[in-house]
């Protein structure tokens, strides 16, 4: 499979392919099917793996995340796929009323109903799965 843009991502790529490279040109995000089943420990390549999150009205939501590098929220950048689209949890900026608001109405829920968030990957990264909790937008607690 050629490239696409991230942000075209679907839960059937994810079903089809668990992992993906990743990679950046002129400000777009780009990725493509890997044939890997496993991140290994030393690799320069970047990717996002198929991530399982449960809310804690426990529905159940597919997504990515980028498991590489554990330094914090910034790094991992989790996001769910909905039939509305993409949802991320992580903004290099604050979150403003209306992009918490629009991400809710987005999920049909309110916010008591989706956080905390635990997400786990289908794919090992450092031969473990990779798993953390989410209490809000931009906010992370202790990996699990």
């Amino acid at each position: 499979m050629d490239r696409k843009r991230l942000n075209e991502l679907t839960t059937d790529d994810l079903l089809e392919n668990e992992v993906w490279e990743y990679w950046m040109a002129d400000n777009i995000e780009y990725v493509r099917a890997s044939d890997k089943t496993a991140i290994p420990e030393d690799c320069n390549t970047a990717y996002i793996v198929a991530t399982d999150f449960v809310f804690k009205n426990r529905s159940k939501y597919l997504g990515f995340c980028s498991p590489q590098d554990i330094g914090g929220l910034d790094c991992i950048q989790p996001v769910i796929i909905t039939d509305k689209g993409q949802i991320e949890f992580y903004k290099e900026t604050d979150w403003t009323e209306d992009e918490v608001n629009n991400a809710l109405t987005s999920l049909d829920l309110d916010r008591q109903k989706v956080f905390p968030i635990v997400y786990t990957t289908r794919i090992k990264c450092h031969r473990e799965l990779f798993s953390g909790i989410l209490i809000d937008f931009n906010e992370t607690s202790k990996m699990i």
